[in-house]
């Protein structure tokens, strides 16, 4: 009897040693859904996703020859799905079919091969046909001429490092990341900074961006951004009359404020489309240098989805900007700046 106990133990413990098998979850392939859901879904149209999968195939190919290693469709409507739900990735993971860890791969590779595409798909208009075209297309809105973007700064949520938790504190009173980008008429993105804390003015990310280096280094930039009060006034930038006091004034004013409202829509697009950047689909669990290749990830998206119009997902806010910040050390108005902002006034709004 004694015999017979040890042996039925010896076979419990050999059974408890042998590997579980895997259970693998079904997972939904967008080719097989209707376009409305893909839509709702993913806030991109089938078309786009199959080709977002055939551009980053090289990039997320599985290296291995298991049988369940995940195909690229699956890693890039995984990293879509988390993106556009602003949801942690447990809820993202499941509808996609896999595990959180799983999920968490997918978000970093697919993050990974968008952020070495950014310069293909974020382009200054440096040459002079782009330039004009740029132009025309701002002068449409409210007459303001010369224009090739206007410039805006917008938080991204995330949760601070806790040994420098004061450098992501914003003047909102919540820890983010404070990114950068010009657009163009259309809402597409031109330029992006995104490596700064929430602490940092608008004013010093400027002053650290290359566009300072773009407008004055290159003879051929005939033309000007748009800013709001934050910035300070350069040939090269021009923000509004802080006391309007003639018609001319309000009138550029009024144009001005017309036409860098475009920066604020497309801020309000981009986190509209991708609500894991705005702060109401939860504070992003990542370190501060993954959130900015999100950011910037999210941002070829847009561009993309801009490129080949697809529309907006409904009930989405275009106007919304956060406030502007006061700048704790503003530039002294330089003469250069304040004679071709009045030369602009007197030929254009008189």
């Amino acid at each position: 009897m004694a015999l017979y106990l040890l042996a039925q133990r010896a076979h419990a413990r050999r059974r408890r040693r042998l590997p579980q098998e895997r259970v693998f979850k079904p997972r939904i392939q967008f080719l097989n859904m209707p376009e409305e859901q893909v839509m709702r879904r993913y806030q991109l149209n089938p078309e786009m996703i199959r080709d977002l999968c055939h551009a980053l195939e090289r990039d997320l190919q599985p290296s291995t020859g298991r049988s369940h290693a995940l195909p690229v469709y699956v890693k890039v409507t995984a990293a879509l799905n988390f993106y556009t739900s602003g949801t942690f990735q447990t809820p993202a993971g499941d509808a996609a079919g896999i595990s959180q860890a799983s999920m968490s791969r997918c978000v970093s590779q697919v993050t990974a091969a968008l952020t070495r595409r950014a310069n293909a798909y974020v382009r200054f208009p440096f040459q002079p046909r782009q330039q004009a075209r740029t132009k025309e297309e701002f002068l449409r809105i409210a007459g303001f001429p010369n224009v090739l973007g206007t410039l805006g700064c917008t938080h991204v949520a995330l949760k601070p490092p806790s040994d420098h938790e004061n450098l992501y504190r914003n003047p909102l009173r919540f820890h983010s990341m404070n990114m950068q980008l010009v657009c163009d008429a259309h809402g597409m993105i031109t330029h992006v900074v995104a490596e700064f804390p929430g602490s940092v003015p608008d004013a010093h990310i400027l002053s650290c961006s290359s566009l300072r280096g773009i407008f004055e280094g290159h003879q051929n930039m005939n033309g000007w951004l748009l800013g709001d009060g934050t910035y300070p006034l350069k040939p090269w930038l021009l923000t509004p009359v802080e006391t309007a006091e003639t018609a001319a004034e309000q009138r550029y004013n009024t144009a001005h404020m017309a036409t860098q409202a475009v920066v604020g829509r497309t801020v309000g697009a981009l986190k509209g489309r991708f609500r894991c950047l705005d702060r109401a689909g939860g504070v992003l669990q990542y370190s501060p240098l993954k959130v900015c290749h999100i950011f910037v990830a999210c941002c070829v998206l847009h561009n993309m989805a801009v490129g080949r119009g697809i529309p907006m997902p409904e009930g989405v806010e275009l106007g919304a900007r956060q406030p502007a910040q006061a700048s704790p050390h503003p530039e002294p108005l330089s003469q250069e700046s304040q004679c071709l902002r009045q030369e602009l006034i007197t030929s254009y709004f008189s």
